[in-house]
């Protein structure tokens, strides 16, 4: 139905963020303990409209596949958050790099449906994690254009038969 989800999106973002920075997580999928070491975790926050809604015929002949598309493009919105050591450091090299044209072809080449197009400054986010210690942590949300087409079955004919019947013809 939809043909780009949330985690479809994460997936791709992972994939570019995970050279720079380390491990990626998506936030609030389970609820085990956070890992040791470097690593991220990603947190989706909004999806917002950016284009009107446009249809997409998709006849196939066949009325079990037939459907029509609604697609349009949102911006997402994903916080992420990096821990452990050089967290600062990591922060600003995803920062940099995010903004720059080899993000937008590294993306391009992952997804065709999704590109870049800011981040906010990292920021520090002090956090006391579960057994009372300081873990380093810090913050950017990045803003991506997301294109997504929900498909929904569509029922359509390419042939028609007509009969006339005259309009003032007595019943019997």
């Amino acid at each position: 139905m939809n043909d780009f989800t949330i985690d479809n999106i994460i997936d791709v973002l992972a994939d570019f963020v995970e050279p720079i920075c380390g491990e990626v997580l998506q936030a609030q999928v389970d609820r085990v303990p956070m890992p040791k070491g470097q690593f991220c975790i990603m947190t989706p926050l909004r999806f917002t409209r950016l284009s009107t809604t446009r249809e997409i015929n998709k006849d196939t002949g066949s009325p079990s596949t037939s459907a029509i598309g609604f697609t349009e493009v949102r911006q997402a919105d994903i916080q992420i958050d990096i821990y452990g050591d050089d967290a600062g450091g990591r922060a600003i090299a995803l920062e940099t790099v995010f903004r720059t044209a080899y993000a937008y072809d590294a993306i391009k080449a992952i997804d065709s449906r999704l590109a870049p197009l800011y981040s906010t400054e990292a920021i520090q986010a002090p956090m006391i994690n579960a057994e009372n210690q300081w873990q380093e942590r810090y913050m950017l949300t990045v803003s991506l254009q997301a294109h997504i087409t929900i498909d929904v079955p569509q029922d359509y004919f390419d042939k028609a038969k007509f009969t006339i019947n005259q309009a003032d013809k007595a019943n019997p």
